[in-house]
């Protein structure tokens, strides 16, 4: 027996704005839905993250409320590419050593909601190369 994951909720004062950051940065659509907007994600579709309307986090709560891995890109292009959509890159931290290149990045949404970008499975396989050769 296995479970799987459905929906990631959170709240915003402006969740049509939040929304559309949001699907921007996951490549979705963005749908209107109760009592706020919906982005569509995942394979088929068939995960969402619900933006429901209310006071968002406490501003200062740094605990990433999501983990997303970069995928056909690499960790710096992902982060350059999220912070002109409205993102706040916070802190990278690098694994082993920076020179491997696999790590992840501690971003904010522009409500300041924190999250974590990984590195792209491509990164972490050239990486594990990298060390097989050291």
């Amino acid at each position: 027996m296995s479970v799987s994951l459905r929906a990631v909720v959170i709240k915003s004062p402006d969740p049509v704005a939040l929304g559309a950051f949001w699907s921007a940065a996951l490549g979705s659509s963005i749908d209107p839905g109760t009592d706020g907007v919906v982005v569509r994600f995942g394979q088929g579709k068939e995960q969402f993250l619900y933006i429901a309307e209310g006071p968002g986090r406490e501003h200062g709560d740094q605990d990433p409320f999501m983990f997303l891995a970069a995928t056909g890109t690499t960790l710096d292009q992902e982060v350059d590419r999220l912070v002109k959509l409205g993102a706040i890159a916070i802190e990278r931290v690098w694994n082993v050593d920076r020179q491997l290149k696999v790590g992840f990045a501690v971003m904010a949404d522009p409500e300041g909601n924190c999250f974590q970008v990984l590195s792209s499975d491509e990164e972490i396989q050239a990486a594990e190369r990298m060390l097989e050769s050291w």
